[in-house]
């Protein structure tokens, strides 16, 4: 269990005592916690931050929640995270492991602020990253403040395990909604928050295309009359169709040809039914819930959702283009949320940058005042999509969910867990739900098998998430 140099000779200079604690690599804080049975709140976590003035490490408690609006007051700074690979490089850059973050900033010449919920009893003991990948070390109180002597301390964070994170199952009515981000909403957030109950009105094209999904009648000529009086539309079909996810080798000669021979109706559908929806709202790009992420993660689990619906016994009834559109709405809510609220949303991406050890709803009652599901699920019913779509929209992280269309929800949930394997989507949970793998009879090799073929299509998905991205005003 070796120290890495800058983390070894900063602890021995300081003559500070502390212990190594052999820990399974790989792991995030909030598991080696569980898996030695550590308290969540004596283990300390660093996150970086940085401005025009310079970076500064901000040190709190696993389990809690690091609040911008809080922090911003304590520093007077407009501060924003330090994003993804620019964390893992500066880390490395001290000859850390990969994905080890030791909160020992003035080790690396950075400035800290340090959460006050870390001022404990002298003989209690705190743990931390080592900047090794097999070890934690732990130190006593009283060692622990005498090497943060000279930091800042102030309340910047908030404790998870204090936040009301129960699932609220009332009726979705813009009453309910209103009261319920009165109840989880900070007093200072809540202005603005019922501009949610107003939804924007269903567009006619997105009505069309309903129609036409729930016409046992249909023919090409219907999608070509829709797709021929919008020249946009016309170009993504012409677009998804030469694209090599299809396989299809041929000249895409005409919009009868794409939709015909290549997309088949159902697919064409379901792309312009999401495309034609998501022109309503406008997102911001960036961020971990921005449009980017949010149609690369809506096209690649409506990708992985059909491939496990092909997967499931002939008698449980489920359509694999189906499953797919699920796939491909599920998480609409963020649209909604960006559009309606564009400056906490903006906020909301910072914290969720900064809290991926935080259950993901509990992020979002805290920032936004309400979670997605809710706002997503009332947009499906206000605008009369499918029993199907609306139940996935609304269960898709419920292990037991039982309600009717349960089966489409919980395709969902399993292909969210699945891309957590290879870095899609926030929620920080990539065990597979035994539950819902039980009754949908799909067993482990099968999902994993699911997960490698959607893999191998990466390069044609990218291009059709960005293609969909280019449709959503930003």
């Amino acid at each position: 269990m070796n120290l890495p140099a800058t983390v070894q000779t900063f602890l021995d200079q300081r003559h500070l005592s502390y212990r190594l604690i052999a820990s399974p690599s790989c792991e995030t804080l909030w598991q080696s916690a569980a898996h030695l049975q550590l308290p969540a709140r004596r283990m300390a976590r660093a996150v970086l931050l940085r401005d025009d003035v310079g970076l500064i490490m901000a040190i709190l408690p696993c389990n809690y929640m690091l609040d911008f609006s809080l922090i911003c007051q304590v520093l007077q700074r407009d501060l924003e995270p330090l994003y993804g690979t620019d964390t893992l490089d500066f880390f490395k850059s001290q000859g850390c492991a990969a994905y080890s973050h030791p909160p020992l900033a003035e080790a690396f010449g950075v400035p800290a602020l340090v959460d006050t919920s870390l001022l404990i009893d002298e003989d209690e003991e705190i743990y931390f990253d080592s900047g090794g990948s097999e070890a934690l070390i732990g130190m006593r109180g009283t060692d622990f403040r005498h090497m943060f002597s000279q930091a800042r301390w102030a309340q910047f964070a908030v404790s998870a395990d204090d936040l009301d994170t129960l699932l609220n199952q009332e009726a979705l009515t813009p009453q309910n909604l209103v009261n319920l981000t009165r109840r989880y909403t900070p007093m200072q957030l809540r202005e603005g928050i019922e501009a949610i109950t107003e939804l924007p009105i269903m567009p006619q094209t997105v009505q069309q295309i309903l129609g036409l999904r729930t016409n046992p009648q249909l023919a090409i000529d219907d999608i070509l009359q829709i797709v021929e009086q919008d020249p946009s539309l016309a170009a993504q079909v012409v677009y998804w169709a030469r694209s090599p996810l299809h396989g299809y080798h041929g000249t895409v000669d005409s919009l009868k040809t794409a939709i015909e021979r290549i997309l088949g109706p159902d697919n064409t559908l379901n792309l312009l039914l999401g495309s034609c929806m998501g022109k309503t709202f406008h997102l911001p790009v960036d961020g971990p819930a921005g449009m980017e992420a949010f149609w690369r993660h809506s096209v690649y689990c409506a990708s992985l959702s059909s491939e496990l619906a092909k997967l499931l016994p002939g008698d449980i009834n489920i359509r694999p283009e189906l499953a797919y559109l699920c796939g491909l709405l599920h998480d609409f809510g963020y649209l909604v949320l960006g559009h309606v609220l564009p400056a906490r949303f903006f906020l909301f991406n910072r914290f969720l940058a900064v809290n991926r050890n935080v259950a993901l709803n509990t992020v979002e009652r805290y920032v936004l005042g309400v979670e997605h599901w809710h706002i997503g699920a009332w947009l499906m019913q206000a605008w009369s999509m499918p029993e199907e779509v609306i139940a996935a929209t609304r269960w898709h992280h419920s292990e037991d969910c039982t309600q009717p269309h349960a089966e489409y929800a919980n395709l969902v949930l399993i292909a969210n867990r699945l891309l957590q394997h290879i870095g899609l989507g926030e929620e920080n949970n990539n065990r597979l739900p035994a539950l819902a793998m039980f009754t949908l009879g799909i067993n482990r090799d099968q999902a994993f098998d699911a997960l490698l073929r959607v893999q191998a299509s990466m390069t044609e998905l990218d291009s059709l998430s960005q293609a969909l991205r280019l449709t959503t005003p930003s």
